[in-house]
């Protein structure tokens, strides 16, 4: 098994398995459903096809229902997963990843702050 940090954030696939797999922190980290999908990132496209894709390290299953989270009057953008925030650290990062700019969901500050920090999602 490998770690690919050359690949963190794409999304791939199998040939002809259903389940698709989020790149990030050079580990797959499976997609556990549409809905989950759907939060994070702006459409379908672009799923990488990868036969060899066994071959990298496997990284704890995004959390069903992740969400992309933004405190009112707050620029910094978060993944919420597994409990944790983690800052996204630029809109070349949110590109590199596919999220959608427009599922960010706006909350109250104090409840963003009340989530633990995980590691920053960056990109290169």
């Amino acid at each position: 098994m490998t770690i690919r940090n050359d690949l963190n954030g794409l999304r791939m696939q199998k040939p002809g398995a259903p389940e698709v797999y989020l790149i990030d922190q050079g580990r797959k980290r499976h997609i556990p459903d549409p809905l989950t999908y759907n939060n994070l990132f702006r459409d379908w496209n672009g799923i990488v096809q990868d036969p060899h894709l066994n071959n990298i390290d496997t990284g704890v299953p995004l959390s069903h229902g992740a969400v992309l989270a933004q405190a009112q009057g707050d620029a910094a953008v978060y993944l919420i997963d597994n409990g944790v925030k983690r800052h996204i650290a630029s809109p070349a990062t949110m590109d590199r990843y596919y999220f959608d700019w427009n599922k960010i969901q706006r909350v109250a500050p104090i409840l963003v702050r009340s989530i633990q920090n995980g590691p920053t999602i960056s990109w290169p």
